[in-house]
């Protein structure tokens, strides 16, 4: 239920600012009724996908790319706010509240403890060390992929400037994408994938832009940009089934 929950409320960010209340209420109960069901039922519910070996530990793909494609659906559909792509208002539509901001983002860290470690679906026994790992390995990938993302938003670009809100998103991206493969890899695995994702993250908030589309909160860049890291780094990065380690390409087809 929480799982489905955070893929409607992804949506949130694509469309916010020029959504009606009610609209999105319908919206939800597609997302969590319809949409949402069927691809949990491929990978988590023994459906095609989970029976060829598809391995996405917490939900890279099955959550967050999933509602970052629909808050860009959402954000096509609804149409940019009034002005937000005329030259000279760029300005008028940055985030107005630092503050809030951190503080969401670090609460979005914090439960993110319990999305991935939580996912061990037990905390007795083995499960317990496997917890931890997936702990170390998530307070890596976040802490990696926000000050990738603040590096690379300070130095390099057209105005390079010290920006809080890609910092948060960084940080963000770096736990969207070790999402997916946490429960089996290395803790130096997590610092790469943190890094990568902030790449991802960086490249497809970068388009969003080019493309005119109006997405707030980089609810796209974010989540399904890095979601789509995160599902390939399995295939990568993952200690028993990843190209990095010998097993070949069979799980990053997959």
């Amino acid at each position: 239920m929480a799982f489905a929950t955070t893929s409607a409320t992804i949506v949130s960010g694509g469309i916010a600012g020029r959504t009606r209340f009610w609209t999105y209420v319908g919206f939800s109960a597609v997302m969590t009724s319809i949409i949402y069901p069927v691809i949990v039922h491929w990978t988590w519910g023994a459906g095609w996908l989970g029976d060829n070996g598809y391995y996405d530990f917490a939900g890279s793909g099955i959550v967050h790319m999933v509602g970052g494609l629909s808050a860009l659906m959402g954000a096509i559909a609804a149409g940019p706010r009034k002005d937000r792509f005329t030259p000279g208002c760029e300005g008028r539509f940055k985030a107005h509240n630092t503050p809030l901001f951190v503080l969401g983002t670090l609460i979005l860290w914090f439960g993110w403890f319990g999305f991935n470690a939580g996912s061990t679906l037990a905390m007795s026994g083995e499960s317990v060390q496997n917890a931890a790992r997936v702990s170390v390995n998530t307070m890596i990938a976040a802490a990696s992929g926000g000050i990738f993302t603040f590096t690379i938003r300070s130095t390099y670009g057209v105005n390079p400037e010290y920006s809080i809100g890609a910092m948060c998103n960084g940080v963000l991206a770096g736990l969207v994408a070790v999402t997916a493969p946490c429960g089996n890899i290395y803790p130096w695995e997590a610092v790469l994938i943190g890094i990568i994702g902030g790449g991802f993250y960086t490249c497809f908030s970068k388009l969003v832009v080019k493309m005119k589309w109006d997405d707030p909160l980089d609810a796209f860049a974010v989540h399904y940009g890095a979601g789509l890291c995160g599902v390939l780094m399995v295939g990568l990065f993952d200690i028993d089934n990843g190209i990095f380690f010998g097993a070949g390409i069979k799980q990053l087809w997959i």
